[in-house]
């Protein structure tokens, strides 16, 4: 499984369910979400046993049978299970079904493995279906009550937070209460309601909290309503009249089954397929099967050991976890490109950087896609130090090379010559300007070879330079030259071995020029990059915070409708809160810290800039640094 394809051919235990009440996750099942590399959409079912929840599963998943539906009064789904398909309508997205082991198993016996399911199911999915028999009336309330104790085992923060609860809707997924075995009328005070009207009038408060058992009718409402920013209903009438067919579910034909149940069933699939969104961590990043395994592992362990689950902590074990592998993969991802495209010698250090540079960006994509929570930025700051770490070495071998060609050509053009200066056949009159000849001729035909490479110029030069001090000897003793032109050449010669050395300095210095002006570069790409990034989420994690708000001044509104105005101002105050948040993400001072850190980078690098570029290039790199600081 990888790639655009998933292949599930029926469901794996997710996370198993021991005898004695402890979890576990399943290695096979984590090892087939590692290799699920696209954003997953995460729809868990829950609810109490032999209620059809497998049913509405197997349908998601576009299959008569998958999930087990177990007719018998004993509940067959253990822990959780799951399947991943290809999303029905989201092309490269993975819908991964979640079916939860039933609600009130009496062979358990154990309200804290209830609570532990329910716990894991909210904290793993986008889409959160609770399946229910007969109507939505206090007795189906009553068995919701784990939603007011979930509060004990999932926690947003580490650090103790007041208004924790109330942070829940910005994590939680959406919530569906799939009523099955509808035989009412959908009517409140006699009136014509929705599906969603239905379930909104039964999560309406009592006006007296005369006693405890109010307070609880109440409280459990009140959760409800704050936890799951989105809530939906879907009433289901009664598959069939025959008891044989309920019996045998997964064996008989649609037609075998009442139309209004299929056509509710239809409905019901669809809302998932359009309205499930992928599932997100910390409230902008898309989760893909690889980090839901790791979720799943995390929460699971959390959860057994301690009792509780905390979101920000998984979240910052996970993006150490995915930004060392962003760092080994896009690093990775650099050399390898290279090594593919690369041909040494390049014909210029220009057309070397300019590939290194497609080749960064490619890479630094990379990174940025799968890092995250990166807060002081070091996975990054790691990064760009290993890319050019491998950029040097690239570098030294594409100047290795050019060097090895270069040199063997000279040797190749210059074999008579040095057999020449062998036998002393430049020791004669007019030996001087038969020297001066074969070396420009060498010069010439050493021009005319095609792929020298990147230190064609510089390795000229430094023979030429070579040779200065021959041409010396062997004009001071051409006879057939006079002692005054014997100094005017010989002057002429030390300019020229001087301009020569001169010449390959500035080849040199041009090149560390080039160098350091790449590394500038490279640096404010990675800038513009994350903070590109950054802004992405940012907004992201405003929509959310927008459609947070909305919801809750809806809640607000109702509470204001039906007189509860202790409630509709506690609403407020987190409007409040939510409206400052967003407001907060709004200014662009909030990218600052990335700006001081990237300060820190170059000021690190400052010294190396200037050590490879020498003294010159002194107060180009000062300069670039300063800009940092704007």
């Amino acid at each position: 499984m990888s790639g655009s394809s998933v292949i599930m051919e029926s469901p794996l235990c997710l996370i198993k369910n021991s005898e004695d009440g402890k979890l576990s996750v399943n290695p096979e099942a984590i090892n087939i979400l590692t290799r699920i590399s696209q954003p997953v959409v995460v729809v868990s079912i829950v609810g109490l046993y032999r209620t059809g929840k497998s049913y509405l599963m197997n349908k998601l998943a576009g299959a008569k049978k998958g999930f087990n539906l177990g007719y018998n009064v004993q509940s067959e789904t253990k822990g959780i299970w799951m399947w991943c398909i290809p999303h029905p309508t989201k092309a490269n997205h993975v819908l991964v079904l979640l079916d939860t082991e039933g609600l009130g198993d009496v062979e358990k016996g154990d309200k804290k493995n209830d609570i532990r399911i329910f716990s894991l199911a909210v904290l793993l999915s986008s889409a959160l279906v609770y399946n229910s028999m007969g109507t939505i009336n206090q007795d189906a309330m009553d068995k919701l009550k784990l939603v007011g104790e979930i509060a004990e085992l999932i926690k947003v923060k580490s650090q103790d937070n007041d208004d924790e609860e109330a942070e829940f809707s910005l994590h939680f997924p959406i919530f569906i209460w799939a009523v099955r075995d509808f035989h009412l009328k959908l009517t409140v005070d006699g009136k014509p309601v929705t599906e969603d009207e239905y379930l909104e009038n039964a999560l309406k408060l009592r006006h007296k909290e005369k006693s405890i058992k109010d307070e609880d009718y109440n409280r459990l409402r009140k959760r409800l309503c704050m936890y799951f920013k989105s809530r939906k209903c879907f009433v289901f009438d009664q598959p069939s009249s025959e008891k044989e067919d309920l019996q045998n579910m997964d064996n008989i034909s649609e037609s075998q089954l009442q139309p209004e149940f299929l056509e509710q069933t239809k409905r019901f699939c669809d809302y998932i397929f359009q309205e499930a969104e992928v599932k997100k961590m910390i409230g902008a990043i898309n989760v893909t099967g690889r980090q839901l395994g790791h979720l799943a592992q995390s929460y699971t362990e959390a959860i057994m050991t301690h009792n509780t689950a905390c979101m920000e902590d998984v979240a910052h074990t996970l993006s150490d976890i995915e930004n060392k592998a962003a760092v080994q993969e896009a690093v990775q991802h650099y050399e390898s490109r290279m090594k593919e495209s690369i041909v040494f010698p390049t014909d210029t250090l220009n057309q070397f950087l300019e590939l290194s540079r497609q080749c960064e960006n490619e890479a630094l994509q990379k990174f940025l896609k799968r890092s995250f929570k990166d807060t002081e930025y070091k996975y990054q700051t790691e990064f760009m130090g290993l890319v050019q770490q491998k950029k040097e070495e690239f570098c030294k071998m594409n100047e290795a090379k050019s060097r090895e060609i270069c040199e063997a050509l000279i040797k190749k053009h210059s074999e008579e010559h040095e057999e020449a200066l062998a036998k002393a056949l430049y020791s004669i009159p007019g030996g001087h300007e038969k020297f001066k000849q074969d070396i420009k001729a060498i010069k010439d035909k050493y021009h005319m070879e095609p792929g020298k490479g990147v230190q064609a110029e510089i390795v000229l030069q430094e023979y030429l330079t070579s040779k200065g001090p021959l041409e010396i000897t062997i004009l001071k003793s051409d006879e057939a030259l006079t002692e005054k032109q014997k100094e005017q050449e010989e002057e002429k010669a030390k300019e020229k071995v001087q301009e020569m050395e001169q010449k390959r300095q500035e080849l040199e210095e041009s090149q560390k020029k080039q160098n350091w002006q790449d590394m500038n570069t490279t640096l404010q790409e990675n800038i513009t990059g994350l903070v590109n990034k950054l802004n992405e989420e940012n907004k992201l994690i405003r929509t959310e915070i927008r459609r947070v708000i909305e919801d809750k001044e809806r809640e607000r509104d109702s509470y204001e409708k039906q007189g509860f105005r202790r409630q509709a101002n506690m609403y407020q105050a987190q409007i409040d809160d939510y409206t400052e948040k967003e407001k907060q993400l709004e200014n662009p001072v909030w990218y600052k810290p990335i700006k001081e850190t990237f300060k820190r980078v170059a000021a690190d690098v400052l010294p190396i800039l200037i050590e490879v570029g020498g003294n010159i290039l002194k107060s180009e790199a000062i300069g670039a640094y300063n800009s940092l600081m704007l």
